[in-house]
């Protein structure tokens, strides 16, 4: 069929075909056909998107926002095997600070937290687990990791640096304890497909820890007079789908889960920037720990 667009037509939430229109920009405007050369260093071919529309709708319905046309299949394996900058992303990671690392190693403590069992007994499925590098980080607190990622490249290295790597969800043993999914629905086509899927591969009690860019605000920004693209929450192809912690909390109840909240964790040395993560961590930002 060949690397193009697709109109998605209804809601990825609750299929409604009713939308208000937010943004309307063709692709070959200066602003986005700049950021777009500049961010993807000039991989993307211009005849793809030479007659093409960057468009941001809402639904009339449960307000969820998103991007209507989107690349089509062919063009999505474009854009996450040929015309993101591997290296660059990987480079990222590499000589990443170690506040991520103690991100991660907080994400992974509050799971220990969740389950009355030893680390070596709870099975975690990292969904769309990019470079393997959280995986590695529960690896080394005793969990049993298996990575999924889309990406041949990024699978491939995980597997290399000793994550356990399944290429195919539809082969993977039944069973989780927990799937982690960080920063992957805002790029999936299908988001509630994807979200049954691995719902059938989690145990009865089992929990899913979902974290996606915060939406607040983009409605507005999206609407103002000088508008520019850049890489937030509807991020020009990739980040499709934009939720706030309101249609997160949809799109997980469409699906039988509910919001929860871990336990805490404070401690004495930076007990104020403690307590802000947990405010936001509870009632504002879009990160959600899950259960049926």
């Amino acid at each position: 069929m060949g690397v193009g667009f697709h109109q998605r037509g209804h809601c990825p939430l609750c299929e409604s075909t009713s939308s208000k229109v937010l943004c309307e920009i063709p692709y070959r405007d200066k602003r986005l056909a700049t950021f777009i050369e500049q961010f993807y260093h000039g991989k993307v071919p211009p005849k793809v998107l030479a007659s093409e529309t960057y468009r941001v709708v809402a639904c009339a319905n449960c307000d969820f926002i998103y991007q209507d046309p989107i690349l089509n299949r062919e063009g999505m394996q474009a854009l996450y095997q040929d015309w993101i900058d591997h290296a660059q992303s990987l480079h990222k990671k590499e000589t990443a600070k170690s506040k991520l690392y103690r991100q991660y190693a907080g994400q992974v403590h509050t799971l220990s937290r969740l389950f009355d069992k030893q680390p070596g007994q709870v099975r975690v499925l990292d969904f769309g687990m990019g470079w393997g590098y959280w995986s590695r980080m529960a690896q080394a607190h005793g969990f049993d990791v298996v990575g999924f990622e889309m990406s041949t490249e990024r699978s491939e290295y995980a597997r290399q640096m000793g994550v356990s790597v399944v290429d195919d969800l539809a082969a993977v043993e039944d069973g989780f304890d927990c799937v982690y999914a960080n920063q992957v629905f805002e790029h999936l086509p299908d988001p509630i497909e994807s979200l049954r899927t691995i719902c059938q591969h989690l145990n009865p009690d089992g929990v899913i820890y979902i974290r996606v860019p915060d939406g607040r605000g983009v409605d507005q920004s999206l609407t103002r007079r000088h508008w520019s693209p850049e890489l937030d929450a509807i991020h020009p192809l990739e980040h499709i789908n934009c939720f706030t912690r309101k249609t997160l909390t949809s799109f997980a109840a469409s699906v039988g889960l509910t919001p929860f909240n871990p336990p805490l964790r404070l401690n004495w040395g930076s007990l104020w920037g403690g307590i802000r993560r947990e405010i936001a961590d509870r009632w504002l930002t879009t990160h959600l720990f899950l259960r049926r």
